[in-house]
């Protein structure tokens, strides 16, 4: 801090926000935006295994092949892609909030328009909507956490942040046999969709603008006082700036590709595209693949949840890692055990074996995505944060997208389940590769200009 003097005799403070965000311990304001980011990525993870949840109950109903859902599988994953892309990087332009805001309400509009679908055409677009929808929000929310959290602390917390995306995929699990038994299948969307609306509007009365991209955007704001005064309230007069931010304001794809960021940018991009794949046929077609071994219903939906706990607790273990700059070999083990997991389904019967084998796959696969969530917000500058996390998780929605449309070609070729799972060891292993040479590539660009932390 610097001190200057006015006109009037009095002094006003030369304040560097990074710097004042980084010193000072966690206020109410910066947890309420971890708590409603948090709510975002849940009803993300909720989202994820909806229609994997309903395919069972609507192939019944309109008696149909669940082969034939594939493309309305992928529908929500290819607009998520779509969103990420396109729509997400416009928070670099006219901010985080109208982007969080708009996109739960979209998310919850076409979210309730399913649940009238009488054609497989109709799930096709409206899913396709949503994801548009989530593709806007999550990308925006994850900026706007990582924008307000300190430095020594901001992978760990956004890690944690994403910890609710399998929250939300666990309760949907689990809570989707009783809502089923009750109101059909529409009935999962119909939760589904109310929910995005609320947040929607708490996101709406409470959320507020990034204070990073109001300094980028205009140092002058009146908003940047009043934010900061509820992180330092002892902070009054004063003239806020940023000296660890790059002065270039570039929003385009092109702003990745710097030297500094290009090879941390392939890496990423591809362990991405890799992790989606293996998660997304897993939670797409998990309850199908359960059912042709033989397990209930109710117990193959329940599956699912026991998935993403899996998911929640590597999250909360992994955050631990982000913590001490050890997200990455963390990863690497993850990973290596997700494979060895996926070898066993073939050699050990089903039963409750398969049950561990399912928290094992989960937490590795939930828990490395979610600290590649964190390790994507902090490789890039608030000016180019949200088209960098945007691309991250676009380009990652390939293999998203491509997951279930794989894993139906195969269920349909009637491959047995464990023929399925054991596939998947091939982009495990190729994710392992890129995150052992992800650590390298962070290890020689010590000496660079970066912006994020030393991911050993």
């Amino acid at each position: 801090m610097r001190g200057v003097s006015l006109a009037n005799g009095t002094a006003r403070i030369d304040v560097d926000v990074s710097q004042l965000i980084d010193t000072r311990p966690l206020v109410p304001l910066q947890k309420l935006i971890i708590v409603l980011c948090g709510l975002v990525v849940l009803l993300d993870g909720y989202d994820i295994q909806t229609m994997a949840l309903a395919v069972p109950s609507i192939a019944a109903e309109w008696k149909i092949a669940s082969s034939t859902f594939g493309l309305a599988l992928s529908a929500s994953l290819i607009g998520l892609m779509g969103g990420a892309g396109l729509i997400a990087p416009l928070g670099d332009r006219f901010g985080r909030r109208p982007l969080l805001v708009g996109g739960m309400a979209l998310v919850g509009l076409a979210s309730l328009c399913t649940a009238y679908s009488t054609l497989p055409a109709h799930l096709v677009a409206w899913r396709f909507l949503t994801g548009l929808g989530l593709g806007a929000s999550i990308p925006n929310g994850t900026a706007l956490t990582s924008e307000y959290m300190p430095a020594r602390r901001r992978a760990a917390l956004v890690t944690l942040m994403f910890c609710n995306m399998a929250v939300g995929a666990f309760a949907a699990g689990f809570t989707a046999p009783w809502i089923v038994s009750r109101w059909g299948w529409q009935g999962i969307f119909i939760v589904g969709g109310t929910l995005p609306l609320f947040v929607s509007l708490v996101l709406f009365a409470w959320a507020p603008e990034s204070v990073r991209f109001l300094l980028a955007r205009n140092p002058s704001d009146p908003r940047i006082a009043k934010l900061l005064a509820r992180i330092a309230p002892d902070v009054t007069a004063a003239n806020f700036r940023s000296e660890n931010e790059p002065a270039r304001r570039r929003h385009s794809i092109l702003a990745l590709f710097l030297p500094e960021y290009r090879v941390r940018t392939v890496l990423v991009w591809s362990t991405y595209v890799l992790n989606l794949f293996v998660l997304y046929v897993l939670v797409s077609w998990i309850p199908t693949l359960l059912r042709s071994a033989g397990w209930a219903a109710a117990n193959a939906s329940r599956g699912v949840g026991v998935l993403n706990a899996g998911g929640v607790i590597a999250g909360l273990v992994i955050s631990g890692f982000v913590d001490r700059n050890k997200a990455l070999p963390a990863m690497l083990a993850a990973y290596l055990g997700v494979g060895l997991s996926l070898a066993l389904f073939s050699a050990l019967p089903s039963g409750v074996v398969w049950w561990l084998l399912l928290l094992i796959i989960g937490g590795g696969t939930s828990g490395a995505q979610m600290t590649l969530n964190a390790l994507a917000a902090s490789i890039y500058p608030p000016a180019i944060r949200a088209t960098g996390v945007g691309w991250a998780t676009s380009i990652g929605r390939f293999g998203a997208a491509f997951a279930p449309l794989a894993a139906a070609v195969a269920v349909g070729r009637q491959f047995a389940p464990q023929t399925v799972l054991a596939m998947l060891i091939v982009p495990v292993l190729g994710c392992a590769i890129s995150v052992t040479l992800l650590m390298s590539a962070i290890r020689a660009s010590r000496g660079m200009p970066s912006a994020a932390p030393e991911y050993r």
